[in-house]
């Protein structure tokens, strides 16, 4: 290269200032692995048990409440049913994975050790706590199988009380005491650490359960009967329980939305409004 091409391309790049520590190599995977994710979940690329039979045959779409557990106990398998484990548990890796970047970025420069060593270790934590929102799965199901008519039959055959409800019962849960203390354990700052590979799938357990209950609200009550498979929904909580992370003001984000999904439920309750179930879509 002549010296006047590599001083045009140094003094092009002088007002870069790229830093590949292990942080910034945190940050960039999360969000890669994430984009993953959603390309995986709306390339078609998951499982999606009884999918010809809920489109021609039953004619429900896929995004109404309910309708992909529908679809599971039509097909009625085990096959079946751990092809929607890992439809929901892709669904929501995509939809925490934003709001775990800070956390896995804080976990790994706690790291006492090489950055070979905490890679490992990062890995591991990420591998528990995948593991328990595949689990989850089964919240879902089992609404489906103890309900009346199943989430969709139900919020068809009653929708305003059912989004009514859910609205309401999620405000109560956004402003319980018992969420706001699982949302400070989850913004809680990481101690130094040297996990290996076990203690660190433990810790990863631990923390997917912590979310899950933080969440609990927003996923499995709002989002299971607005229609998980809504991409406006998924967005949109999806910035929710992102925000809430945040340890400087997300607490009153949950409080926020807690309080809005109370009134809005309130009023749904009271006014009856004649909703179709694409209210709920």
């Amino acid at each position: 290269m002549s010296v006047s091409l590599r001083s045009r391309l140094e003094g092009a790049t002088d007002g870069l200032s790229v830093d590949l520590d292990r942080t910034t190599a945190v940050v960039a995977a999360m969000l890669g692995i994430d984009a993953v994710w959603w390309l995986l979940l709306y390339g078609g690329h998951v499982p999606m048990p009884g999918m010809r039979w809920l489109m021609m045959t039953a004619e429900i779409p896929m995004p109404a409440p309910g309708a992909m557990e529908r679809a599971v106990f039509h097909v009625g398998t085990l096959e079946a049913v751990v092809g929607y484990a890992v439809m929901w548990g892709v669904m929501m890796w995509a939809m925490m994975q934003p709001a775990m970047t800070r956390f896995t970025r804080e976990y790994t420069a706690a790291y006492r050790g090489s950055a070979a060593g905490a890679a490992r270790a990062l890995v591991a934590f990420l591998g528990g706590y995948y593991v328990v929102w595949l689990a989850s799965a089964c919240v879902p199901l089992l609404y489906d199988v103890v309900l009346p008519g199943g989430i969709y039959g139900l919020t068809r055959e009653h929708t305003p009380f059912v989004i009514g409800g859910v609205l309401l019962l999620t405000g109560i849960y956004q402003l319980s005491r018992f969420k706001r203390s699982r949302l400070r354990t989850c913004c809680a700052a990481v101690e130094p650490h040297s996990d290996g590979a076990l203690g660190a799938i433990r810790i990863g357990v631990h923390h997917g359960v912590q979310c899950v209950l933080t969440c609990f609200g927003v996923f499995f009550l709002a989002m299971i009967f607005f229609g998980e498979m809504n991409l406006v929904w998924m967005v949109a909580l999806t910035a929710v329980v992102t925000i809430e992370r945040l340890p400087t003001w997300g607490e009153e984000l949950a409080v926020g939305t807690g309080v809005l999904s109370l009134v809005a439920g309130l009023l749904v309750l009271l006014m009856r409004p004649d909703l179709p179930i694409a209210f709920a879509l």
